[in-house]
């Protein structure tokens, strides 16, 4: 793959050349190969440690950082390196991932008929992240765009904001900030006797229970897995789940799991079971299943990111706020 240290200008065309078509198509094999690793249990928690780095990254471009820079951090963009204090270095190999090209149509665009020649949409070719083309937004196409993992960048020194936890330790705040997404969703959250389980939901009168005779760190992660269940749609379905119980237990831990790497806890102690067991060997499955993983992790890791900022915001002074 060659070598490539920024971005090029959008064209119309997602693929104009076969040069072009050509990379399209190798990536697009590289991640049909990270799905069938990812039947393997190992394949799996790599992917999942992955997506606790890179949550805002879709799963397929998950996969492909994984493949081409397993030791990757961070990345981001030539540019945005740059506007952090960081260059990256000359030579350097960038990670290929694709990006969607939207484009807004007009209300001329919705009312032509099919098939009938017409000026071009304007479209815009976002690089790294993969965002919802939603408010009238459609997804035309994709194009090759790179990114360079923080290990191929020199500069200033970034700040490392994860939290040093003791053992049996969480994070302040997490509690409470994941009880408020089970809370909104008309859940109610309580602490007491579960039994043999660390925690269990009953989606009949709407309630979490949380053992209480686990340490505060379990207790986190018991309630993340529960909080999964519910914003997976696991719970809204009881037959489905009955009948798909190993896919919707993996799935719960798997998202735990990434947002307690994400948030910095020790998550050593995951285990899951062989995927190939509850897939039947469907790659297809084996896909759905890590793509609601990845978009219910992100979607519980973006809502604490604007509650911690919210947060924040709270405890500054009226005069240190922005105006």
């Amino acid at each position: 793959m060659s070598t490539s240290t920024h971005t090029s200008t959008p064209t119309r065309s997602t693929a104009s050349t076969t040069g072009g078509q050509d990379k399209l198509t190798a990536l697009h094999e590289q991640i049909s190969d990270g799905v069938a690793a990812l039947v393997d249990s190992e394949g799996w928690r790599a992917m999942l440690d992955t997506a606790a780095k890179f949550h805002s990254y879709s799963l397929g471009n998950l996969l492909l950082i994984g493949a081409q820079a397993p030791q990757a951090t961070r990345v981001a963009g030539f540019r945005t390196w740059q506007s952090l204090g960081r260059q990256v270095r000359k030579g350097e190999r960038g990670i290929a991932i694709l990006a969607p090209c939207t484009y807004r149509p007009t209300a001329a665009d919705r009312a032509e008929p099919a098939g009938q020649a017409g000026q071009e949409p304007a479209t815009t070719c976002s690089g790294g992240v993969v965002p919802d083309a939603g408010g009238g937004q459609q997804v035309r196409g994709f194009r090759v765009v790179h990114v360079f993992a923080l290990h191929q960048t020199e500069g200033a020194p970034l700040p490392d904001v994860a939290p040093a936890l003791l053992v049996g330790q969480a994070p302040a705040g997490l509690w409470d900030a994941l009880e408020g997404q089970v809370l909104g969703h008309g859940y109610t959250v309580h602490r007491g006797d579960t039994g043999r389980a660390n925690g269990w939901t009953d989606p009949i009168s709407r309630t979490v229970r949380v053992s209480s005779d686990v340490d505060d760190a379990q207790a986190v992660k018991t309630l993340l897995h529960e909080l999964a269940h519910i914003e997976a749609g696991h719970v809204a379905d009881l037959p489905t789940y009955a009948t798909c119980r190993g896919r919707c237990e993996v799935e719960a831990e798997s998202v735990a799991y990434v947002v307690a790497t994400a948030q910095g806890m020790d998550a050593s102690g995951y285990s899951f079971a062989y995927v190939a067991g509850w897939a039947g060997g469907d790659l297809s499955v084996v896909r759905q299943a890590a793509d609601t993983v990845t978009q219910t992790a992100r979607r519980i890791l973006t809502l604490l990111g604007a509650a911690a900022a919210a947060g924040q915001e709270s405890t500054q002074p009226d005069g240190a706020r922005a105006v």
